[in-house]
């Protein structure tokens, strides 16, 4: 109920300016109570990130059971992504990452996504090689961490242009950027044949 909470009223007003006290009011608590299970803002903040990752990676990771090649699970992990983007696009701190040094709650929030795609994509790189679409020489460790490194600064360029008034709520250019997501999935695991 905290997180539910909380994600409505980052949605609404923004984390900068949603304080414990208005969440608890909103779940009609006293601040006390929600500090039982939050010390603070950030961490609820972090919990509602975590929770978001979670279930998309849940959604994707249930195609994997499945999937009869790469691109199949490729098209549903785009899919969820764009939908999250689209959801949620208030959440990820774009001008944080325009910043030449993002707070340490940005960088948290990047490590969680980032260990949880890494999670996701080794296993989405032994699906491939047990379909045979991945070359057996290939750490899907190692080689998820570099996909990931590269998505990560597709992400950054990104929000450069959210800086310059790239509107990223229009849905137009979240296609764009999952099309160059698309793009950069398509030419890495062409090249991991």
């Amino acid at each position: 109920m905290i997180l539910e909470a909380a994600l409505k009223r980052f949605k609404r007003f923004g984390l900068a300016k949603t304080t414990m006290e208005e969440i608890a009011r909103d779940l009609e608590i006293s601040k006390g109570s929600l500090y039982y299970y939050f010390p603070d803002k950030d961490r609820i903040y972090v919990a509602v990130i975590e929770r978001i990752v979670s279930q998309c990676f849940a959604e994707v990771s249930a195609t994997l059971e499945s999937a009869v090649s790469v691109k199949e699970v490729m098209e549903k992990y785009l899919s969820v992504k764009e939908q999250i983007l689209l959801d949620y696009h208030f959440l990820f701190g774009i001008h944080e990452w325009v910043s030449d040094k993002p707070s340490s709650l940005m960088r948290q929030v990047g490590d969680l996504v980032h260990q949880s795609e890494i999670r996701f994509l080794s296993a989405w790189l032994r699906k491939g090689k047990d379909l045979g679409e991945v070359a057996a020489g290939h750490d899907p460790e190692k080689t998820a961490d570099l996909l990931v490194h590269v998505l990560f600064g597709l992400w950054v360029i990104w929000c450069k242009w959210q800086a310059a008034g790239f509107e990223l709520q229009d849905s137009d250019n979240i296609k764009e950027f999952m099309n160059r997501e698309r793009a950069v999935l398509t030419i890495f695991f062409q090249g991991l044949r």
